[in-house]
């Protein structure tokens, strides 16, 4: 893995190690959540409260196309060797495709730092980067509202035929590209491809974390545009690692797993309540298979 841009400003801002992770945990675990409710409208109300997006009738999923190269700052090497690997495991299993391993520019940076909404402040004004990619609220959310992790996701909005949209500038130039066919009932005539994740973890937070731990996490939030899973009514997933008043995951849950399955299904310009009707779905067949 060679450093890009963003992850060569993320080394000048982040420290070389992180403080010694709990690595001695069974890197194999994965939590298969057989207490969770297989109620469909529930499973599907927990997939809609862990995704980000709002408009899901008529718009795709973002997911990661392209092929990806991760990377990892403020670890050790042997950690970092660790959760990156991890990390490949499961875009492998998704069928993401993967730059070689280091022979490619990261697009997917982990970074573990002290203080990551300060660092993301820095990457605004060095490079204005959330100005041109993320709309006032996600702006907002990442620089201003306090909390242990922060993603920033850049998507790029294709017709089925590849064109890239181009963003909205303003409210009176509206981008335009055109392309012939291809839009039903749960087919959208676009696709949302992820091209490149940051995921800054504060230190302080990750202490005590196992770096199976991390790297799942990690997962749910590079290869889909998730947030984390909070309060009483949200799913098993190891999206509530950081979670203060529940006990987090050994690792990726059933739910996790029936999540990034059921989007990473099929074509990429279906619209997104179809996929997330699919968990359910997805997490019965395992179920059943784990019973078999």
């Amino acid at each position: 893995m060679k450093p890009g841009r963003l992850a060569v400003l993320l080394l000048s801002l982040a420290p070389a190690s992180l403080a010694a992770q709990d690595a001695s945990a069974d890197k194999d675990i994965v939590v298969t959540a057989r207490g969770q409710t297989l109620d469909p409208q529930v499973v599907t109300r927990q997939a809609r409260e862990v995704t980000r997006e709002t408009d899901l009738r008529h718009e795709p999923l973002p997911r990661f196309d392209d092929p990806a190269c991760p990377g990892a700052i403020g670890l050790s090497t042997e950690y970092a060797e660790e959760l990156v690997g991890r990390i490949r495991e499961v875009a492998a299993n998704l069928h993401v495709p993967l730059a070689p391993n280091g022979k490619c520019h990261a697009n997917v940076i982990v970074a573990f730092v002290d203080d990551g909404r300060a660092d993301m402040a820095a990457i605004q004004k060095k490079t204005h980067l959330l100005s041109d990619v993320l709309d006032v609220r996600e702006r907002k959310e990442l620089l201003d509202e306090p909390g242990p992790t922060r993603v920033l996701s850049v998507v790029e909005t294709r017709m089925q035929n590849g064109a890239i949209v181009p963003r909205r500038k303003n409210l009176t130039d509206v981008p335009k590209a055109t392309m012939e066919g291809g839009q039903s009932l749960i087919s959208t005539a676009t696709e949302r491809h992820i091209v490149q994740v940051v995921v800054l973890i504060d230190r302080a937070q990750a202490a005590g974390k196992t770096v199976h731990q991390l790297a799942d996490y990690a997962v749910m939030r590079v290869f889909a545009r998730t947030r984390d899973a909070k309060g009483g009514g949200a799913p098993v997933s190891i999206l509530g690692l950081f979670d203060g008043g529940a006990s987090p995951p050994d690792g990726m849950t059933a739910f996790d797993r029936a999540y990034l399955a059921a989007l990473y299904e099929g074509p990429s310009h279906v619209n997104g309540l179809s996929k997330m009707l699919r968990v359910s779905k997805k997490l019965e067949k395992m179920k059943v298979t784990d019973d078999e």
